[in-house]
Parts: C-alpha cells; sequence; structure tokens
C-alpha cells in the first residue's frame, strides 16, 4: 500500500524549485500612457496605403493571370 503524505502541499510542492516570490524586475508604480495618445502619425497621413495596395494587388492578379494562360 501507499503511504500517507507527511507534509501538507504548501510545505511540499510538486515542484520546490517554483516557489512563490514577488518580482521586482519591472517597476509598477508610474502608469503609462496609451499608445493612441503617443502616436506620432499626423492627421491625413498614410491615407494613400489603400490605393497603393490595390494597384499591387491588381498587378499581382494581372501576372497571375498571365502565368496561368
Amino acid at each position: 500500500m501507499t503511504n500517507p503524505p507527511t507534509d501538507r502541499p504548501e510545505e511540499a510542492p510538486l515542484n520546490p524549485a517554483l516557489k512563490s516570490r514577488t518580482d521586482t524586475t519591472y517597476n509598477t508604480s508610474t502608469t503609462t500612457p496609451a499608445p493612441f495618445d503617443t502616436a506620432s502619425a499626423k492627421e491625413g497621413e498614410g491615407k494613400g496605403w489603400p490605393i497603393i495596395w490595390l494597384v499591387v494587388t491588381l498587378i499581382c492578379v494581372a501576372l497571375a493571370i498571365y502565368f496561368i494562360v
């Protein structure tokens, strides 16, 4: 038969290397602003990208049709 455990689970965890500790690596006393507040994009910047992607997509589709046919 098995022997009854003599230690409580708190005193003898499954992995003794995993002990409860407080991580002090990161400073959590200060908060940082939201990414939206710190974005550096100006108003209207990047509005041309949809057109660029449309042209690139149409060129790729045309090349694919050319190579298939």
